[in-house]
């Protein structure tokens, strides 16, 4: 009788730990789903939103972009980041975390502002696009927001690290723009003296 209670003392043991490492992992999955599902949203209102909407300035033309996203597929998902021509600059990662605004920060206002004019030189080999499909594994996926609506392309990662793409340099100064972000995290968490 004692080694009966015995077993069913350690089986309901054993199923108390089930239901919580269970819960656990629910929990760590519905974290996931909804840092995902913030991330598709921040990124879709970047890539659907119009110029007025964000209280940009006009533009000179209407094909002329008044912002710039780039998606890159890194190891723990994508990273989305988004340069707009007021100096605002956004980095998203799919897991759900990132950095919002820059412009208050004189160094990720003046990368951002970069990248815009720089996307203003290559946009016109970019084509015109109405739907956002993520960056594949390997690839760089660039998206320019004017007036006249989307425009898109692609290129090899390997191709924009080289230089051997037209798209390098807009991909160096998106890139800049999480360098920026970077040094401000890192002024921000050095301690004071």
């Amino acid at each position: 009788m004692t080694r009966t209670i015995v077993t069913f003392g350690a089986v309901l043991v054993v199923l108390v730990l089930l239901l919580v490492a269970r819960k656990h992992i629910s929990s760590d999955k519905q974290s996931e789903t909804k840092g995902r599902e913030t991330y598709l949203g921040l990124r879709n209102m970047m890539l659907t939103g119009s110029r007025t909407k964000f209280s940009l300035a006009p533009t000179s033309s209407p094909t002329e972009p008044w912002g710039v996203t780039m998606d890159w597929s890194i190891d723990a998902g994508t990273a989305t980041v988004v340069a707009m021509s007021d100096g605002s600059a956004s980095v998203y990662l799919s897991s759900g975390g990132g950095f919002l605004g820059g412009i208050g920060q004189q160094p990720i206002r003046d990368a951002a502002k970069k990248a815009v004019s720089i996307a203003v030189e290559v946009q016109p080999q970019m084509n015109k696009t109405e739907t956002f499909p993520l960056s594949e594994k390997g690839y760089v996926r660039f998206y320019t927001l004017t007036d006249a609506g989307v425009y898109t392309t692609t290129a090899p990662e390997v191709d924009l690290s080289k230089g051997d793409s037209p798209f390098s340099k807009l991909g160096n100064a998106m890139q800049a723009i999480i360098t920026e972000y970077r040094i401000f995290q890192q002024k921000q968490q050095a301690p004071r003296s």
